[in-house]
């Protein structure tokens, strides 16, 4: 089976976004957010990663992970 190369993602709870291949449909992944941080606008998917602004601690940020590993590559403070 080989890696998908196109994807979608959705907040699949207040803390978790699903990660899915866009030619299946399937899950590929799930990522969970750290502890006490929570989604406040949904996630958006750009060229080889996707953002996500969530609140941490009355603080909003916006977090960036890379496409395919779902790895988090920035934090922003917003406000």
């Amino acid at each position: 089976m080989s890696k998908p190369t196109s994807f979608t993602v959705a907040a699949a709870s207040s803390n978790r976004i699903n990660v899915y291949d866009a030619m299946t449909g399937s899950i590929y992944r799930t990522v969970t957010l750290p502890g006490g941080t929570s989604i406040v606008s949904s996630p958006v998917v750009f060229g080889d990663g996707f953002s996500v602004t969530v609140q941490d601690g009355g603080q909003t940020y916006m977090h960036v992970y890379g496409l395919p590993l779902c790895n988090r590559k920035s934090i922003t403070h917003v406000s």
